[in-house]
């Protein structure tokens, strides 16, 4: 008797065991899906922004330029009044 005992109550620990660790399981995959939300609204806003821009380009493509510029400056390579060209050139 002791013996069967014994038995039902490691089988009862077993399940209260995995009661536990499906508990984890169903946080761990919320977490991920409001993970995997979050990455599907930023794609798609990074999405209508794409569509604005394209729209606005069609419309105007002057300000495809105006644009670019805004975000991607161009860098001033030559320096002012064309000095660090003549100093790289030993021109003083």
């Amino acid at each position: 008797m002791r013996a069967k005992a014994k038995i039902m109550s490691e089988n009862e620990e077993v399940q209260e065991q995995m009661k536990v660790d499906m508990e984890v399981m169903k946080e761990q995959m919320t977490t991920m899906m409001k993970a995997m939300i979050s990455m599907r609204k930023m794609m798609e806003d990074n999405t209508v922004i794409v569509v604005v821009a394209s729209v606005a380009t069609e419309m105007d493509p002057i300000q495809l330029i105006d644009f670019n510029q805004v975000n991607h400056p161009v860098s001033d390579v030559v320096g002012q009044r064309g000095e660090a060209a003549k100093n790289a050139c030993g021109d003083m």
